[in-house]
């Protein structure tokens, strides 16, 4: 007969309801249900309670012959009392939060690096180009709060981590106890105290790492336990799980021979690829953005360059498929590869496909248009097609004042050529783009939008007024005089310049 139902037999010959027995031994009567359910099993006190009432013996309602003893513990082990065990255990509670913060922080400082060095043209690292960086970043402190942000958070936890160590470390050295794990509760055996038991649920927090249990309580004191000591430490770790307050802090799934420096390193790396894959769609542009204005002639290197990101999503993507088939931890970091692998091919089909989705600009400026508004203004219009060399060229007209004090430069490219059109545009607004990037400046105001065969950016520097504007198969451009800039702007106020949607 099981526990449950010898229980319920002596219950009824003594004629008591469950909730009587519950008031007698200060429980629920859902929990006096579950025990006749033999859905779980009263604490080692309870069990001798209930024995006293019904006038019985522990191991009458354990069903067990007189000659045997009270069940046994499924583990048993002492907890940790010196300094540097104690660390050791409390040492990768916070690791996983704290590395992932850094490497926000670390990846965000970056990416505003990388944008700092291109809007300020920096070519030669010299002492005067230097101070005009600093000062640029310092301008920009809204765009680094970010990265000061996660690396305060990753200090405080940091903080906190120590502080728990610390207490950690002042109870164990006060408190050796010697912890016994049965299937529904624990007994803490402290020496000069009585033994106290309680239910896993009502521990506070069941951590595990790599090699130790760690206990925390709900007066804040925490027993750290040696995986090594105990007999059957997996058995263990699999009733503990289904507690609801359990936390697997272990890096692999199975213990491994990993030695302190290589299980640091490959936490490290986990974590860092994981957190960059959300920030690779920034890098994507950024890195674009400085390779054409850098490396404009090595159509190469800008490949290869710009799939950097792509090369990092792929790599966290890898590793964590390798680790996980190492029974490390990291299915994560394929999921979250994956997925950014997914977001890249479709951001780069709507990206390259949305002149055909969606014509951002509904009536592109035509060669007519752009001659009879010039002249409208008072600006000479001249047929400069003559001496050309874009592919795909159909038209190109200049405009100018009287005084020739700027020139705007009209052009129309083939759309009849089955896309090529569209690309030797592209590539001619972004040449003029690197002409005007290329040109000396200490300070810049600049407006850009680009996507697909739509794209804007004008740009007034300290010697200088450009404009480039591209809708699919047109271009206009001006790079003028700073001191045109108003002339310019009072001859284009009325005339509907290519701007692409904003979202």
């Amino acid at each position: 007969m099981t526990f449950g139902k010898k229980l319920q037999s002596l219950r009824k010959e003594k004629g008591m309801s469950q909730d009587a027995l519950a008031n007698q031994l200060y429980v629920t009567r859902q929990s006096v249900s579950q025990w006749e359910n033999d859905r779980t099993m009263p604490s080692v006190d309870l069990l001798i309670k209930i024995s006293e009432i019904f006038d019985t013996t522990v191991d009458a309602l354990l069903g067990k012959p007189e000659t045997e003893s009270i069940p046994q513990p499924m583990a048993q082990a002492k907890t940790l009392t010196d300094k540097k065990s104690i660390k050791t255990a409390m040492r990768y509670e916070y690791s996983t939060a704290v590395i992932v913060l850094v490497s926000m922080a670390l990846l965000f400082l970056g990416m505003y690096a990388v944008m700092m060095f291109i809007e300020n043209n920096i070519f030669s690292l010299t002492p005067e180009v230097l101070a005009r960086f600093s000062r640029s970043i310092f301008n920009v402190w809204k765009n680094i709060l970010p990265a000061v942000l996660c690396a305060a958070a990753g200090g405080v936890l940091t903080i906190i981590s120590f502080v728990h160590t610390r207490k950690a470390v002042e109870f164990g050295k006060k408190h050796a106890c010697t912890l016994n794990f049965f299937y529904d509760h624990l007994v803490i055996a402290e020496e000069g105290a009585e033994p106290l038991s309680l239910f896993y649920t009502n521990i506070k927090q069941l951590v595990e790492t790599d090699g130790y249990f760690i206990f925390k309580m709900q007066n804040k004191a925490r027993f750290c336990v040696d995986k090594s000591e105990l007999e059957n430490p997996e058995e263990l770790s699999k009733l503990l799980k289904s507690a609801k307050n359990y936390l697997d802090r272990r890096l692999s799934k199975t213990p491994t021979g990993m030695g302190k420096v290589k299980r640091c390193a490959v936490r490290v790396s986990r974590d860092f690829f994981f957190t960059a894959s959300f920030f690779t769609p920034f890098y994507i542009t950024l890195i674009f953005g400085l390779v054409t204005t850098i490396l404009t002639e090595n159509q190469f290197v800008r490949f290869t360059v710009f799939i950097i990101p792509f090369l990092v999503v792929l790599a966290a993507t890898v590793l964590g498929v390798v680790f996980t088939v190492r029974k490390i931890k990291a299915k994560r970091m394929i999921i979250a590869g994956g997925a950014a692998i997914v977001i890249f091919v479709v951001m780069n089909f709507a990206i390259y496909n949305a002149s055909v989705i969606y014509n951002f600009q509904h009536d592109r400026v035509k060669s007519e248009q752009f001659v009879t508004y010039m002249e409208e203004h008072g600006l000479t219009v001249e047929d400069t097609i003559k001496g050309r060399e874009e592919l795909y060229i159909s038209k190109c007209y200049t405009a100018k004042p009287k005084d020739n004090s700027f020139e705007i430069t009209y052009l129309e490219f083939d759309e009849y050529s089955q896309n090529y059109g569209l690309f030797s545009a592209r590539e001619t607004a972004g040449r003029f783009l690197n002409e005007i990037r290329s040109q000396p400046r200490m300070t810049t105001r600049y407006t850009s939008q680009d996507l697909a065969f739509n794209m804007f950016y004008t740009e007034t520097t300290n010697n200088h007024y450009a404009y480039v504007s591209l809708n699919e198969y047109s271009v206009i451009y001006i790079n003028a005089a700073t001191e045109a800039e108003p002339e310019i702007k009072n001859v284009l106020k009325d005339f509907e310049l290519s701007k692409p949607y904003v979202f």
